[in-house]
């Protein structure tokens, strides 16, 4: 193989993967590379606010940051496997609204062709969308559209979202006036200590004031899980967060903070009937009051928890609708709180762009999931580690399987965030495996739920099986020509499939054999404690 420039992975700007579109170097031996493209998938998004005080464009009341950064392709981290493009609606009329998009309502077939709505509400008052209007935005959600919804303190965000069925019982929308009704918990204060107050104390010298627009941003708090999951290493249990909150680097702990933030929490049972398929609401990550902040002389002395961000996974079969995602203040996304983030340009700013696009990944529906993997399987082959292999597999090679799969899951680790990949890696692996033993590899009941040679044996068959699908595939491709790989779309999950259930036959005989030979080794007889 020939060198290749493998850009420097300690700049968090620097794009660590190919790009769509984006030709190799000139002294790239294969010609077929210049030719081809990923085809990623676009994800369609209607970003809706009201409030006079609120922009699209440059103010600091204004996304103009969040969404210019989100679709900017030269920034490190910028997933290759999907696109997003934003339309900017308002109630009324403001700067940087998408033309025709003024005076927004939510009409029948107004949503036709958006995958998800973004509400950033700001208007108070009791809910203020007209019944047909809430019908429309139901519908949307129960075709599988995602929301993600917001306000701030006290009862800002009412108006636009306090009406929605499941978003309405996710967040503290109501405040004193009207008070809020049965099932409603009254949302934080702006002032006083019953306020959420995340603004860190910037470093010394101590007389510089706190201020949401430096470059400190508050330490947040995942909800994580634990599992032994197979495509970890095999020799220690895995903890790891929300998929929103798994990044390139890890896990993500940082977030903007704020001086009076809302709440996000979990809904009253009065609002149980609401979430299809008995699927629970779950708080993914909190924030922490900073003790010694003051305003309008009340005093934080209790670091106290709050639900920072919630979600609702329609997605899963239970349920079969679109997914939720509540922020407990829009604050996070403004421009006058990523103004001193944005210049420093390391890997803070970095991870909380992460999370607005991990936000709009996980929200689309279930057919913009599906592109998005596919998008992943094809560039799986063409990334620099997997060409040789790629080029090469004209047939199916079992004695390759454990090896390629190795090398295939650590490529597909680079194409996208841990728990991403994980997905994708289990969505290939996991109906090869059978029920049976896809729930014992990914028990996360308690501590010791298995041994570490049952964990290495699993961990083997899964690679072994995913090297058989990467086998078939690349196989498959080899056939037609890495210029029509999108021709295989409707058809890799098929091919990789089958590819892994051979692999997971090879796995079977070749533990076999090394179960034999561990019976030789003990004389033919289990070995036991005594």
């Amino acid at each position: 193989m020939p060198d290749f420039d493998i850009p420097n992975p300690e700049d968090p700007f620097t794009p660590k993967f190919p790009f769509p579109g984006i030709e190799l170097p000139p002294r790239w031996e294969y010609p077929v590379w210049p030719e081809l493209r990923y085809a990623p998938s676009t994800v369609r998004i209607l970003v809706m606010s009201d409030g006079s005080s609120y922009d699209m464009a440059g103010g600091g009341f204004s996304l103009g940051f969040a969404l210019a950064d989100i679709v900017n392709l030269s920034l490190h981290d910028h997933p290759s496997y999907v696109r997003f493009a934003f339309t900017k609606a308002h109630r009324t009329t403001t700067t940087g609204v998408t033309p025709g998009f003024e005076n927004f309502t939510f009409d029948p077939g107004s949503l036709d062709n958006f995958d998800e709505v973004w509400l950033f509400g700001v208007s108070r008052g009791a809910p203020y969308l007209s019944a047909q209007e809430v019908q429309t935005l139901e519908d949307f959600m129960d075709a599988g559209g995602g929301v993600l919804a917001m306000g701030d303190h006290e009862d800002m965000g009412l108006g636009l979202s306090g009406g929605i069925k499941r978003v309405r019982s996710m967040r503290k929308w109501w405040f004193t006036s009207p008070p809020p009704p049965p099932g409603m918990i009254k949302a934080p204060d702006q002032f006083n200590l019953d306020r959420n107050d995340t603004e860190q104390f910037p470093p010394p010298p101590p007389t510089l004031p706190s201020s949401q627009s430096d470059a400190v941003p508050q330490p947040i708090y995942p909800n994580y899980r634990y599992a032994y999951p197979y495509w970890k290493p095999w020799w220690r249990r895995q903890k790891y967060p929300h998929p929103i909150l798994c990044g390139p680097r890890g896990a993500i702990t940082v977030y903007p903070d704020h001086a009076h933030e809302g709440d996000c929490i979990l809904p009253d049972p009065a609002f149980a009937g609401e979430y299809t398929g008995g699927v629970a609401v779950e708080i993914i990550a909190r924030g922490r009051n900073v003790v010694g902040r003051e305003k309008a002389g009340h005093v934080i002395v209790d670091p106290r928890e709050f639900g920072l961000l919630g979600v609702w996974d329609g997605h899963a079969s239970s349920a079969d609708d679109g997914r939720i995602v509540v922020d407990a203040t829009w604050h996070h996304w403004f421009n006058v709180n990523l103004v001193g983030l944005r210049p420093a340009a390391g890997t803070n700013y970095a991870d909380i762009l992460a999370v607005f696009r991990n936000i709009a990944i996980w929200l689309a529906p279930k057919a913009r999931q599906a592109e998005m993997r596919r998008a992943g399987q094809r560039i799986l082959l063409t990334i620099p580690s997997m060409v040789e292999h790629s080029l090469t597999l004209h047939e199916l090679r079992p004695g390759l399987y454990y090896h390629l799969g190795i090398e295939a899951r650590d490529a597909l680790g680079r194409i996208a965030p841990q728990c991403q990949s994980a997905a994708w890696f289990d969505w290939v692996v996991g109906p090869a495996l059978g029920d049976r033993l896809r729930k014992f590899a990914l028990n996360d009941t308690y501590e010791g739920a298995h041994t570490l040679v049952e964990a290495a044996v699993i961990e083997a068959a899964s690679l072994t099986a995913f090297g058989g699908a990467v086998n078939a595939l690349a196989v498959e491709v080899n056939k037609r020509g890495f210029q029509r790989i999108a021709e295989l779309d409707e058809e890799i999950d098929k091919i990789m499939l089958a590819g892994a259930k051979k692999g997971f036959e090879v796995a079977a005989k070749q533990l076999g054999g090394a179960s034999r030979i561990m019976s030789a080794i003990g004389g033919g007889k289990s070995a036991s404690a005594d």
